[in-house]
């Protein structure tokens, strides 16, 4: 008797014990387990090398290390795109600053927090008949939307080339995205088309005419960026922070040399690219990488300039209105870009 009682007050005591400290786990903050990710859809209105700044903080698991269950998405067209960020469905979102000063020349609730691209990349492709860029007189040219990226670049094209789109009688036709405007020239069904360097693997060789590559002009054009919500901004600014260090993170990594191999694997899958071409994405992917991507603020003025000769509401506006860099900033200050 006095034996099971001696055995079994350690028992008792071990029991209680454990339960103390399972109730004191359950009741603990998060801070201390592991933290439940934060899942978030975050969008893009292309397919192209500079999405790597989404696929390789995804696959590489740094959206996750920064506490984040990220989604990535494909919305095709930066008004699309724009529409998602909008309505909640997709809160952050990869896509030009053009749609972005769209937006907020409406009244809109949108900006632009990082710039992922900030060169005017695009090749000039033409049917085959069309041998120099007078040609493109009477011709249509393909764009993704209307006040889109491309629309805009289109304008610039044009200006470049002493062209004027009422003058000379050249139309725009919104078509879709990169690849789908590739397509649609080789068919015939749009005279000419902007497109980035990375797609144009495929229609170069087989048949249409190039003239040309964008950057060359030297003007400055926020070509693809992080955006989002003010709201959002305030409602999930850790969600939204989190986001920037892993795609600040992931840029360290397409820029170490050393990184090639895997780099170059993830661009040829999601672009479904084989041999010289994926190759070729990423030596013209490496170009557009910026350290510490903060947007060209001359590009946005210039775009701002450019629309808001069509449009008195964008006229008004500022860069202050289009851009708040206050997250990167924060994050370039405290040392955690090197």
């Amino acid at each position: 008797m006095e034996l099971n009682r001696a055995y079994r007050a350690p028992i008792s005591r071990w029991f209680c014990g454990v339960v103390f400290a399972l109730a004191h786990f359950l009741l603990s903050p998060v801070s201390g387990r592991a933290q439940e990710l934060d899942k978030l859809v975050i969008g893009h209105s292309n397919q192209r090398n500079d999405i790597a700044a989404l696929w390789l903080p995804k696959e590489l698991g740094l959206f996750r290390k920064h506490g984040i269950d990220a989604t990535i998405v494909l919305i095709t067209g930066g008004a699309r795109m724009t529409q998602a960020m909008l309505s909640g469905s997709a809160p952050m979102a990869f896509t030009g600053a053009t749609p972005v000063v769209t937006a907020v020349g409406g009244g809109a609730d949108s900006v632009l927090i990082l710039g992922i691209n900030n060169k005017l990349t695009y090749d000039i492709w033409a049917k085959a008949d069309i041998k120099k860029p007078e040609d493109l007189k009477g011709k249509t040219v393909g764009i993704s939307g209307f006040g889109s990226s491309s629309h805009v670049a289109s304008f610039l094209m044009l200006q470049h080339f002493n062209l004027d789109e009422k003058r000379d009688k050249i139309s725009f036709v919104a078509i879709g995205d990169e690849p789908t405007r590739a397509q649609a020239v080789l068919a015939g069904r749009i005279d000419a088309t902007l497109m980035d360097a990375s797609i144009s693997s495929q229609i170069r060789g087989k048949g249409p005419t190039y003239l040309g590559n964008l950057e060359q002009l030297g003007v400055p054009f926020v070509n693809n960026a992080l955006v989002t919500t003010r709201a959002f901004l305030k409602e999930r600014g850790k969600t939204a922070e989190a986001v920037v260090r892993a795609i600040v993170e992931a840029n360290g990594f397409i820029l170490n040399p050393a990184n090639r191999g895997t780099v170059t694997n993830i661009i040829a899958k999601n672009l479904r690219l084989l041999g010289d071409d994926a190759k070729l994405a990423y030596d013209d992917l490496i170009p557009k990488v910026e350290r510490k991507p903060y947007p060209n603020l001359d590009a946005i003025k210039a775009t701002i300039k450019i629309m808001g000769d069509r449009n008195p509401k964008i006229a008004q506006l500022k860069t202050e209105d289009i851009v708040d860099t206050s997250i990167l900033r924060r994050l370039d200050q405290s040392g955690f870009i090197r």
